[in-house]
C-alpha cells in the first residue's frame, strides 16, 4: 500500500511540475477549421495532439480519444479541442423515416435528446514553456498571419435580358453587340448552332465623346453596351428578366435561382382490396433562371477564373387536363472562363422560337354564307427571341473602393428611425465621412511607420505593442476624429430637440456637491454680454474612495467682439485641475445637448471601433429612441467636458494625441 501511495505521489509531483512549467492558452480560429490548421502545423514541425473516434464492434461511439501521447519534452504543443456534433433543426426532423410519426412529430415538437452545449467551436489549445515566450509569439504569427486568414470575396453581378432578334438587328446590335469597326466581333450563335461566350474588357476599348457643354469625356465599352441595351428596352424590343447579384467567397459556389415552381401530377398505383386505384400525387418542379457560379481569384488579384452554368427553363401553354403535365423547354450553357477583374462577359445563343396561330373575325358579318371569309382572317406568327446573360465579377477587398459595390446606396430609406420597441439605426453615407488622405497618405505618417518597423523587437512591451499597432494601420488619436464625424451625424438628426433641460444635472461644488440644474442658468446664458463657465473637477481620487464629478460655476463678462474658441482654449490650457465648458448662447447649449446624446450613442454602440479604417460608408450605427432620450437624465462629468472640447478642437486634439503617443519614435 505504501509503495502504491509513493508511486501515486511521484506521479502527482511530476504532473504538478509539468503544469507549473507550462502556460496554456485557448485560441479561437476565425477562418480555417481546427483539423486543417493542426494538419498544416504538424507538417511545419509543431507537436500536435489530435483526436480520433472510438469504435466498438464497428460501431462508432460518442467518444473521442487522443491519437498520440503528449510529448511534454517539446517547447510548445498544440491540442485540438473537439467540436460537438452540430445538429441542425432540419436534421432532427428528418431522422424519423416513418411518415406518420414524422408528421406527428412536426406538429408536436421534436425530442431534444442531445445535451445543450454553448461553448464556441473551432478552437485549439496551445501550451508552451514559460521561458519560451518568443516561440509562442512566432507560433501566433504563423497561425494568424499565414494560416487563419480570410478568403477574398467576389461580387458577381448578372444581367439576364431577353431580346427580340429582329429588333436587335434594327438597333445595330444584331448578332454583333458592337459592330466590326469597334474592333470587336461578338457573334452568337456559331454556325453549328452551339452557343458562344463572349469576353470583352474595358481596358481594350474606350470611346471619346463630347458632352452637351462641349467638354470631352470617355465612354467605356461597358457604358456603350448599356446605352444600346437601354435603347432596346425603351423600344420594348428587350426585357430584363432578372438582375441579381451575389457576394461569394473565393473558390466557393454561388447559386442564383429566379422563377417559380409549377405542379407536376404523378399517378402512382396502389392496391386496395384487390383492385388497383390511381392516387394522384403532386410534385413541384422549379422553372425559370438558374445561375451556378464558382469563381477563383488569381494570385495577383487581377483576374477571375470561373465555372459557369446557365439554365433557362420555361413551360409551354398549360394543357386543360388536370392530370396532364406541361411541356418544359430547357436551354442550358456550361462554360469555363477567365476574365479580368471588373470585366463583363456575355453568354449568348440561348435562342427560342415561338410560333402562334391567331384567328380573328368580325361578329355577324363573318357568318354570312360565301362572303363571311372576307370578314375573318388567320395569321401565323413566328417570334424568335434570344436570351443573353451578362456576368461581371468584382474582386472585393474590405479596404478597397470596390467594397462600396455591396453597400446600399446613400438613401434615407435604409435608415430606421421612429422605432418604439427596438433601437433606431443609421447607415453611414459617403457625405458623413471626412476626406482624411492628408493624414493617412502623409509622408509624416509613412516616416513614423518606418521608425515603428525598427522598434518591433523592443524590450519595452508598451513600445513594441504600439509599433505593431501602427504597422497594422492604427493611427493614435483617430478616435477623436471619428467621434467628431459621429457628432456631425447627431447634429443632422436634430436629436437635441427631445432633450429635457429639466433633466440635465450636475453636482455643484458651492452647494456641498448638491444636485443643481443647468436650466437655472439659462437667464445668464441668454444675456448678450454674459456667459457661464462650468469647471468640471478632474478625477484625482484614490482607489479606495468614490469620486463625485463636482462642478464649479463661474459667471463671465463677454466683450463685444469676443472670440468663443479663444476663450475656451485659454481656459483649457490653464489646466488647473478642472475641465471647462463655456456656454455663451443657445448655440453652445445645443452643442452641450448633442454631446450628451453622443455619449448615449457611444454606450449603445460599445463594440464600435472608433478608427478611420472601420468608420466608413455602409456601417450601421444604433441610435437610442427619442422617447428614451426625452425621459433620460444626464449628468455633466469630465467625459462630457472632454467631448465638448474635442468637438470644438477635434483636429488640434488629434494632433496633440498623435504626437504624444508617437514621441518615442521621433527621438
Amino acid at each position: 500500500m505504501r509503495k502504491y501511495l509513493s508511486y501515486l505521489l511521484l506521479i502527482i509531483i511530476s504532473l504538478s511540475s509539468l503544469i507549473l512549467s507550462f502556460e496554456c492558452s485557448t485560441l479561437k480560429l476565425d477562418n480555417i477549421s481546427s483539423e486543417r490548421a493542426l494538419t498544416t502545423l504538424k507538417a511545419l514541425g509543431y507537436n500536435t495532439v489530435e483526436h480520433t473516434n472510438v469504435y466498438m464492434d464497428d460501431i462508432k461511439l460518442s467518444t473521442l480519444s487522443p491519437m498520440d501521447e503528449t510529448d511534454t519534452s517539446s517547447d510548445i504543443f498544440i491540442i485540438d479541442i473537439p467540436d460537438y456534433d452540430n445538429y441542425s433543426l432540419n436534421n432532427l426532423e428528418s431522422n424519423n423515416d416513418d411518415d406518420d410519426n414524422a408528421f406527428n412529430q412536426y406538429l408536436s415538437g421534436t425530442s431534444m435528446d442531445k445535451p445543450t452545449q454553448s461553448d464556441p467551436i473551432e478552437r485549439i489549445m496551445v501550451c508552451y514553456k514559460k521561458d519560451k515566450v518568443s516561440q509562442y509569439s512566432d507560433f501566433l504569427n504563423t497561425l494568424y498571419n499565414k494560416l487563419d486568414v480570410p478568403a477574398k470575396q467576389i461580387l458577381i453581378e448578372a444581367l439576364i435580358v431577353e431580346i427580340n432578334s429582329d429588333a436587335v438587328k434594327d438597333q445595330g446590335l444584331a448578332l454583333e453587340y458592337l459592330n466590326q469597326q469597334d474592333g470587336l466581333s461578338i457573334n452568337t450563335p456559331r454556325n453549328d448552332g452551339s452557343p458562344l461566350s463572349i469576353i470583352f474588357s474595358e481596358e481594350d476599348f474606350i470611346e471619346q465623346a463630347i458632352d452637351e457643354y462641349g467638354y470631352p469625356f470617355t465612354n467605356t465599352l461597358d457604358d456603350i453596351f448599356k446605352v444600346k441595351l437601354n435603347a432596346l428596352i425603351n423600344d420594348k424590343s428587350a426585357e430584363i428578366l432578372s438582375k441579381p447579384s451575389v457576394l461569394v467567397l473565393d473558390g466557393r459556389q454561388a447559386r442564383i435561382q429566379v422563377g417559380q415552381q409549377i405542379p407536376i401530377t404523378k399517378l402512382p398505383i396502389s392496391a386496395f382490396s384487390g383492385d388497383e386505384i390511381l392516387i394522384p400525387d403532386i410534385e413541384y418542379l422549379p422553372v425559370g433562371i438558374v445561375l451556378n457560379l464558382k469563381p477563383r481569384i488569381s494570385n495577383d488579384l487581377k483576374s477571375v477564373s470561373m465555372q459557369v452554368e446557365t439554365i433557362i427553363t420555361e413551360t409551354e401553354e398549360l394543357t386543360s387536363g388536370v392530370l396532364e403535365a406541361p411541356i418544359i423547354n430547357n436551354r442550358k450553357v456550361e462554360s469555363h472562363v477567365k476574365v479580368l477583374n471588373n470585366t463583363p462577359f456575355i453568354i449568348g445563343g440561348l435562342i427560342s422560337n415561338k410560333k402562334a396561330d391567331q384567328e380573328g373575325r368580325i361578329p355577324i358579318l363573318s357568318k354570312i354564307p360565301f362572303l363571311g371569309k372576307l370578314f375573318s382572317w388567320n395569321t401565323k406568327q413566328s417570334i424568335k427571341k434570344e436570351v443573353i446573360v451578362v456576368i461581371t465579377p468584382h474582386i472585393i477587398d474590405n479596404n478597397d473602393a470596390n467594397f462600396s459595390r455591396v453597400i446600399p446606396q446613400d438613401e434615407s430609406i435604409f435608415d430606421s428611425f421612429g422605432n418604439t420597441l427596438f433601437p433606431n439605426s443609421y447607415r453611414l453615407k459617403e457625405s458623413d465621412i471626412y476626406d482624411l488622405n492628408f493624414i493617412t497618405e502623409s509622408n509624416y505618417l509613412k516616416n513614423i511607420k518606418i521608425n515603428a518597423e525598427n522598434m518591433q523587437n523592443s524590450e519595452n512591451e508598451e513600445i513594441k505593442s504600439l509599433s505593431n499597432d501602427l504597422l497594422n494601420n492604427f493611427i493614435p488619436g483617430e478616435e477623436i476624429i471619428t467621434r467628431r464625424m459621429l457628432y456631425d451625424i447627431i447634429e443632422k438628426q436634430n436629436y437635441f430637440k427631445v432633450v429635457d433641460s429639466d433633466k440635465i444635472i450636475f453636482f455643484n461644488n458651492e452647494k456641498d456637491y448638491g444636485v443643481d440644474f443647468i436650466k437655472n442658468y439659462f437667464k445668464t446664458i441668454g444675456q448678450a454680454n454674459k456667459g457661464i463657465l462650468l469647471l468640471v473637477s478632474k478625477d484625482n481620487s484614490s482607489n479606495d474612495t468614490f469620486f463625485r464629478p463636482g462642478v464649479s460655476i463661474k459667471e463671465i463678462n463677454l466683450s463685444e467682439n469676443y472670440n468663443y474658441k479663444s476663450l475656451l482654449k485659454n481656459e483649457w490650457d490653464k489646466n488647473d485641475g478642472y475641465y471647462p465648458i463655456l456656454l455663451t448662447n443657445q448655440k453652445d447649449l445645443k452643442r452641450l445637448y448633442e454631446i450628451l446624446i453622443m455619449q448615449e450613442v457611444l454606450k449603445l454602440n460599445s463594440s464600435l471601433e472608433l478608427t478611420i479604417k472601420e468608420f466608413k460608408r455602409g456601417l450601421e450605427i444604433q441610435f437610442p429612441a427619442k422617447d428614451l432620450i426625452s425621459n433620460n437624465s444626464f449628468v455633466i462629468d469630465e467625459n462630457i467636458a472632454n467631448y465638448f472640447y474635442e468637438t470644438n478642437f477635434y483636429y488640434e486634439r488629434f494632433e496633440e494625441e498623435f504626437k504624444r503617443e508617437t514621441s518615442y519614435l521621433l527621438k
